[in-house]
């Protein structure tokens, strides 16, 4: 919603949001032609101020690294790279 809006104008738009909430008009687009839940609050698909985006999307939310989770992971958790198989003296502090 912008600031600039007459009260007329501003109506229109509530009616319009609680119409998309109620499942009576089609969901807003975003950039991508994804559309954006009408449940999700304005806060979150509103971009920073600094991104200039005048449109409500949610590539802002999305991981814009592009980077999948394997590659943060530096060892392989879980993996055994050596079992004992014999007793040795001085391996246990018992």
């Amino acid at each position: 919603m912008s600031n600039n809006l007459t009260a007329d104008e501003r109506r229109r738009e509530k009616e319009l949001e609680e119409a998309r909430k109620a499942g009576l008009a089609p969901a807003a687009l975003d950039e991508d032609g994804r559309e954006i839940n009408p449940h999700i609050p304005q806060y979150m698909t509103s971009a920073p101020w600094y991104l200039n985006k005048d449109k409500p999307t949610l590539q802002h939310q999305r991981n814009w690294l592009g980077k999948d989770k394997d590659d943060f992971r530096w060892y392989d958790k879980g993996a055994k790279v050596f079992q004992a198989t014999k007793w040795r003296k001085g391996a246990c502090e018992k």
